[in-house]
């Protein structure tokens, strides 16, 4: 089920978050406003998930973007619930 993989993947994120090395404190608290809109979608009931997940694809594509160099295992997980989205028709 792909709320199942979505939530596991946060808690990946706020993992990686937690020890992603030497990220700034606007990166952190941008990451973590990302965290908490995640969240939110996982709290979101069956008809209003793609409404409240579809605002996410955009900010995670650019922090792809971001981190791709410098950051690659946050890449690689930030990628995966960008598919995550995708299997719930976002």
């Amino acid at each position: 089920m792909p709320t199942t993989e979505l939530g596991r993947l946060l808690e990946e994120l706020e993992s990686e978050i937690g020890e992603g090395g030497p990220l700034d404190d606007a990166d952190r608290e941008a990451l973590g406003e990302l965290q908490g809109r995640i969240a939110a979608v996982l709290s979101t009931s069956d008809e209003k998930i793609e409404t409240e997940a579809s605002s996410l694809s955009e900010p995670i594509a650019d922090y792809v973007d971001r981190f791709e160099a410098s950051h690659p295992t946050l890449t690689m997980t930030l990628g995966r619930i960008m598919d995550a989205l995708n299997k719930l028709g976002i």
